[in-house]
């Protein structure tokens, strides 16, 4: 298993946030810029939040945090459906989606035999989503058209005590 420092070292903050560009560029058309994280990226919107865990000789977990309206606009786009037509499951199934994405394109950076989990994914206005016995190694905010989004990278901390630590991400 890497160490955290080597693991960042394998992926960089940079790494993270050209493979979010590339793919909403390529996939739904959608120029995410990166901005400088400042506390909860998500203020006071509804948000969806989907997280995928990585499993095997590295082990940690991608989590993306995207507003409810980037998430309709990404929906709407990969789905090819009118703003009429998407139901809160298109939100979900397509957030849920691109943070398998994500997931798939870390795990080619990583110790191998990783494998991904299926999403969890999550959606409200006020709610934690925890991922025991996790810490935080990267985060790499982003925004469209006064949308945001966060892109977490956690690895799992051997020491912690899973069923006592855990990374809260709490967006209100």
């Amino acid at each position: 298993m890497l160490s955290v420092e080597e693991m960042i070292v394998a992926i960089r903050q940079e790494d993270l946030i050209a493979m979010n560009e590339q793919m909403w560029a390529a996939m739904l058309g959608i120029p995410l810029a990166s901005t400088e994280f400042g506390g909860a990226v998500i203020h006071g919107q509804g948000y969806i939040g989907a997280c995928v865990q990585l499993v095997g000789a590295w082990e940690g977990a991608v989590r993306l945090d995207c507003s409810t309206g980037l998430a309709q606009l990404a929906a709407r786009r990969f789905l090819a459906k009118t703003p009429e037509d998407l139901t809160i499951d298109d939100l979900r199934d397509t957030v849920g989606e691109l943070t398998n994405m994500v997931a798939g394109s870390v795990k080619a950076l990583v110790a191998q035999p990783t494998h991904v989990s299926l999403p969890s994914v999550a959606d409200g206005a006020d709610y934690d989503l925890t991922v025991r016995g996790g810490r935080v190694l990267l985060q790499c905010p982003f925004e469209w058209e006064g949308n945001s989004m966060l892109v977490s990278l956690l690895e799992r901390d051997p020491e912690a005590d899973p069923l006592r630590n855990c990374t809260p991400f709490r967006v209100q």
